[in-house]
């Protein structure tokens, strides 16, 4: 054998090793129904914050919608900085791409359960809905599992970003 056919087979034997080597995305880990009901969920919800894209408010004038139009309480909730977190993207990703759907579904229920920002018609199975369709609009693709506050797969590997 060639020095060039030894060379080429050690580099395609370590392009072998490390496809095998990464993790696959998880799909399936929360249902199309889940999504649709998350998503009309989301925009009577918390869609009036964080905004219909899901990019979240940098307190900008124009956006919409217009934080003066929301309830009282939701306006103390936002703060006089108008700034409201993303729901995808980078940012979003950077912070909640190494925790679990379950983790980021205790998080969104702290925030619904809080006295301040006083969320009508969420219950638990609407937070788990909002998540499901939060992780599609990230990249999720949906399957046949329902997603569940104990499920453990890492966001990262369900947004396949």
């Amino acid at each position: 054998m060639s020095f060039k056919a030894i060379s080429l087979a050690a580099i395609l034997g370590a392009g072998l090793f490390v496809l095998a080597g990464q993790q696959p995305a998880a799909s399936g880990i929360f249902t199309s129904a889940q999504a649709e009901a998350g998503r009309t969920a989301y925009e009577r919800t918390c869609g009036q914050c964080h905004t219909s894209t899901l990019l979240g408010r940098k307190g900008d004038p124009g956006e919409l919608p217009p934080v003066s139009s929301l309830p009282a309480h939701w306006q103390k909730f936002i703060g006089p900085r108008g700034f409201v977190a993303p729901l995808t993207g980078n940012v979003f990703i950077d912070r909640w791409g190494g925790k679990t759907a379950g983790e980021l579904i205790a998080r969104f229920q702290e925030t619904v359960d809080d006295p301040v920002l006083k969320v009508e018609g969420m219950n638990d199975e609407t937070t788990v809905n909002i998540t499901a369709y939060i992780l599609q609009v990230n990249g999720g693709k949906a399957g046949t599992q329902p997603l569940t506050r104990t499920t453990d797969v890492l966001v990262r590997s369900i947004t396949r970003q």
